[in-house]
């Protein structure tokens, strides 16, 4: 299965409802963590908190209130094959851009991409969850080479021959 139909997989399982283009591009990253093994535990307001590393909570939570800001999303995960650290995941909206940052616990410095949404999203586009993306496929690769793959995991889940 390819990146893209595995990412858009976990996108139709969790029935997400999208607001906006932005939505549907911090949702496709969050569906990435997920592919390759990470679980939520904390989401939306409560994952903004400075308190994120220090909570005890590893449960899984739903994706309630993901999406209740209008130009900014937050996820902490943990990767129970991988170890108990917690990695923090925020996006920014700052015109048709989405700026992620990324944290894990025990790593001082974050990590920053920059996507233009234009080149992964289909503007005002409902339905089938295929037609909301281009690049799904780079997208997911990206950011397992660009951030996961340098935060304190590793992980062989996607695909390395791009």
């Amino acid at each position: 299965m390819s990146n893209k139909r595995a990412v858009i997989a976990v996108i139709r399982v969790t029935r997400p409802s999208f607001r906006n283009d932005h939505n549907k591009f911090a949702f496709a990253i969050h569906a990435t963590f997920l592919f390759v093994g990470f679980v939520l535990t904390i989401t939306g307001h409560a994952a903004l908190g400075d308190g994120v590393f220090s909570s005890t909570s590893s449960d899984k939570v739903g994706i309630d209130n993901w999406n209740q800001f209008e130009d900014h999303y937050a996820f902490v995960y943990t990767n129970p094959k991988k170890g108990s650290k917690k990695v923090l995941v925020k996006c920014s909206v700052m015109d048709r851009k989405l700026l992620v940052e990324t944290l894990c616990e025990d790593i001082s410095q974050p990590i920053h991409l920059e996507f233009d949404a234009d080149g992964y999203i289909e503007e005002n586009i409902s339905g089938n969850y295929f037609v909301f993306y281009n690049n799904l496929e780079k997208l997911a690769n990206g950011l397992e080479k660009e951030v996961i793959s340098m935060l304190c995991y590793s992980t062989s889940s996607i695909d390395s021959s791009r």
